[in-house]
C-alpha cells in the first residue's frame, strides 16, 4: 500500500482549485494560507490513470485537507478534454466554454481526419468574410469527402453559415452531418443563394461527420463560423 505522507504547505486557493474549489467573490483579493495536507492519492478517470501536470509538464501533487480532494485544475480540464482559462481580473477560474465568448469547433474539436477538407481562418461568401471553418472539395474514385470529429459527449449544439465560396464554380451542392453514424441534419446548399445560418442539436453526441456532396469541382463550398457549446 502507498505511503501517505503529511506535510506543510502554502497554497493559493483559486490555483489549486479542482472538482471542488475555494469559493471566493468577484473582484477578493487572493490570499496564502498554510495548511496540513495528506498525499500520494492517485487519480483514474474512466478506468485510466490521470498524472496531473503543470502548464511545464512538472508533475504536480493531488492532497487532500479537511475530508475534501483537491486537484490541479489543469488535471480536470484535461481529462474532461476541456480547456481551461484563468481570469486575472476577475479571479475566475473557466473549465470549458467562457460566457460570452464564441467556442469555434476547429479550435476546441479540431477535425481528427478528413478527405477533400481544408480549414480555415477566414472566407468569403457572397461578399462577406466569415471566420474559422472548412472548405469541402469534389471527391474522386470511389471515395468521397469528409470531416471527422470526436464529439465525446460533451457537446449540446453546434451553429454555422453555409454557403457557396466566393470566385469558385457555380453548382448545387447538398450538406449533410451525422451523429453517432446516423444522418441527423440536411440542407441543399444553392449556388446563387447568400449563406444559410444553421442550429444542430447535439444532444451529447460521441461522434460527429460533415459530408458536402454534388459538387462537380474542388472546394466550391464552405462550413463556416463554426461554434459548438
Amino acid at each position: 500500500m502507498k505511503n501517505r505522507k503529511t506535510f506543510r504547505f502554502i497554497a493559493m486557493t483559486l490555483v489549486l482549485a479542482a472538482a471542488f474549489v475555494f469559493a471566493t467573490p468577484a473582484g477578493a483579493a487572493l490570499y496564502k494560507k498554510t495548511i496540513e495536507v495528506f498525499t500520494g492519492i492517485d487519480i483514474y478517470v474512466d478506468g485510466i490513470e490521470v498524472i496531473p501536470t503543470d502548464a511545464n509538464g512538472s508533475q504536480v501533487e493531488v492532497f487532500a485537507y479537511n475530508g475534501t480532494t483537491y486537484v490541479p485544475l489543469r488535471a480536470v480540464s484535461q481529462a474532461l478534454g476541456k480547456p481551461v482559462d484563468w481570469d486575472g481580473v476577475n479571479q475566475r477560474v473557466y473549465i470549458g466554454k467562457v460566457p460570452g465568448q464564441d467556442q469555434f469547433l476547429r479550435d476546441v474539436c479540431p477535425t481528427y481526419q478528413s478527405s477533400y477538407v481544408r480549414d480555415f481562418d477566414s472566407i468569403t461568401m457572397a461578399g462577406k468574410r466569415y471566420p474559422s471553418g472548412y472548405t469541402f472539395g469534389r471527391a474522386y474514385s470511389n471515395s468521397y469527402n469528409y470531416a471527422l470529429f470526436n464529439l465525446n459527449g460533451q457537446f449540446s449544439t453546434l451553429e454555422f453559415d453555409v454557403g457557396h465560396v466566393d470566385g469558385r464554380r457555380m453548382d448545387d451542392a447538398t450538406l449533410n452531418i451525422y451523429l453517432d453514424d446516423k444522418l441527423s441534419f440536411t440542407k441543399n446548399v444553392d449556388d446563387e443563394g447568400l449563406p444559410t445560418h444553421c442550429t444542430v442539436p447535439l444532444n451529447g453526441a460521441l461522434h460527429m461527420k460533415i459530408v458536402i456532396s454534388g459538387c462537380r469541382n474542388n472546394y466550391n463550398y464552405a462550413v463556416a463560423n463554426i461554434t459548438i457549446e
